[in-house]
């Protein structure tokens, strides 16, 4: 198992396929990869990575956590969860639930200095199980999906994830809806109605929602002017994003930049703290446990 903290410019990490990772950011932004699609994580974020390689890079100061080990260190860990022990990838903002485990095996591994391999059990476990009924919500989505085992309702519900990841990283652009149905393998009208029934939207109005929140975020948190936010986020023209801004969240970007109305409860930040933890010296080594 290896527990890494990374904090300065232009660090990066490389994990291989084949492992389970746990990626908390405390502070600043990350830019995480596979393949051709990086995406960022944000501060008190949380990615768990299950698909292929990762690879972590940090184009400006900032604070990130990961605990990672081979798939097979996580399933061969006590089974105190009655839900048994699978874990199903996604990024999720971190509530404090599952913040202390992650910081709590952190801080395990470099006070503790490794020698104590049943505590580091201990701690991986209390962390899985945290994960397990964190992702409750994914549970029940594993339920709506199509097929006669759990086998089959599984696939199906990675090749969804795939597709909701895939929206995440291109909020900013329109995919193509026959893009968006080969990654999942199906048929565009398929696709629809699959998705539509497992998370209760189709892709294009979960797209919508997250440009919204993007939207937002830019008007309420940037000093970008209201045609430069437009223009990243594709529309047409400034009336138009204002208008659809209007529609969206009933106040104008003027209102919502001068703080006349509070951000959405749903964007709310909690989570992960960074100054739970204080880092030694060297925080690029990892701490490797056999």
């Amino acid at each position: 198992m290896h527990a890494i903290a990374g904090s300065s410019r232009g660090a990066r990490l490389s994990i291989p396929a084949g492992w389970i990772s746990v990626v908390g950011v405390l502070r600043g932004v990350v830019e995480l990869g596979n393949g051709d699609t990086p995406w960022q994580l944000t501060s008190r974020h949380l990615q768990l990575w299950l698909d292929g390689n990762l690879r972590i890079a940090c184009r400006t100061s900032c604070w990130w956590l990961c605990i990672t080990a081979p798939a097979h260190v996580w399933h061969e860990l006590p089974c105190r969860s009655p839900g048994g022990t699978n874990l199903i990838p996604g990024e999720t903002r971190c509530p404090q639930a599952l913040g202390r485990p992650v910081v709590h095996l952190a801080r395990a591994c470099w006070f503790g200095g490794g020698t104590d391999e049943a505590a580091v059990v201990d701690s991986m476990t209390w962390l899985r199980d945290a994960l397990i009924e964190h992702q409750q919500e994914r549970y029940d989505q594993l339920n709506r999906c199509s097929g006669r085992t759990a086998v089959r309702r599984h696939q199906t519900l990675l090749r969804l994830l795939r597709v909701q990841h895939l929206i995440r990283c291109n909020i900013d652009d329109r995919l193509d809806l026959a893009r968006l149905a080969a990654v999942a393998n199906y048929s565009p009208t398929h696709l629809i109605r699959i998705y539509r029934s497992v998370f209760g939207e189709t892709p294009c109005e979960y797209a919508t929602r997250l440009r919204h929140q993007r939207a937002w975020e830019l008007v309420y948190t940037t000093d970008l002017s209201v045609c430069e936010i437009a223009d990243a986020l594709g529309f047409e023209s400034e009336s138009a994003f204002c208008r659809a801004f209007k529609h969206a969240f009933g106040c104008t970007t003027s209102e919502a930049r001068k703080g006349l109305r509070a951000p959405p409860a749903s964007f709310a930040c909690t989570g992960l703290v960074a100054d739970d933890l204080q880092p030694p010296a060297a925080t690029t080594a990892p701490v490797v446990f056999h």
